[in-house]
């Protein structure tokens, strides 16, 4: 009898976790060794971060019972719209763009920002996208470029959905919708032209 209370108080709690929120941080690590632009320290950005969500502004996901249920809104301890922008910053400065005031004025506008959770038989994927919208114009306001960024991250075959698995997926989407940015030539020759 004893063993049966014990494994009935564990299955409460193990459940009542999934009816609480969870706030979790999610940090952009930046890869190493970009290989500079030539010309780059000769043209100034100004970048800002927007806030586009249109859905999911209160949460980055949601916590789910084993019948794909949402249960309790998993949120973000830092803030995901400032993250974005300061990973685009990063790594443009990484490429050798000078960052500071009075130049070409880049806003980084998050569209999305959210982690769903895939159920399975046995277990389930941490499922994250991450999209934004990057416009440079220069001062006067004449549009240099203009581009959507969209990626998605996964962590795989987990057990539980929490704010602890969604973490990972959020962070590799992350990484790889700015490797994105890093990769644009065609937006590193716009900049490039309108020194």
């Amino acid at each position: 009898m004893k063993k049966l209370i014990t494994v009935a108080l564990g299955l409460l709690m193990l459940s009542a976790c999934a009816f609480t929120e969870d706030s979790i941080p999610v940090h952009y690590t930046a890869p190493a060794n970009l290989e500079l632009v030539q010309g780059a320290s000769d043209v100034t950005l100004e970048v800002v971060g927007q806030d586009g969500r249109v859905a999911n502004r209160d949460r980055i996901s949601s916590k789910k019972n084993g019948y794909g249920m949402e249960t309790a809104r998993i949120l973000a301890a830092n803030d995901v719209v400032a993250e974005v922008a300061n990973a685009v910053r990063t790594e443009l400065q990484s490429l050798g763009f000078t960052i500071g005031e009075g130049g070409i004025h880049v806003v980084i506008e998050t569209q999305t920002f959210y982690n769903d959770f895939k159920t399975g038989f046995w277990s389930g994927d941490a499922v994250a996208e991450v999209a934004f919208m990057l416009t440079a114009t220069k001062p006067d306001g004449t549009l240099v470029y203009s581009r959507a960024y969209r990626a998605v991250g996964m962590n795989k075959d987990i057990m539980m959905a929490s704010g602890d698995n969604a973490a990972p997926a959020l962070e590799e989407a992350l990484r790889e919708a700015v490797r994105q940015v890093v990769q644009d030539k065609a937006l590193q020759a716009a900049l490039l032209a309108a020194k």
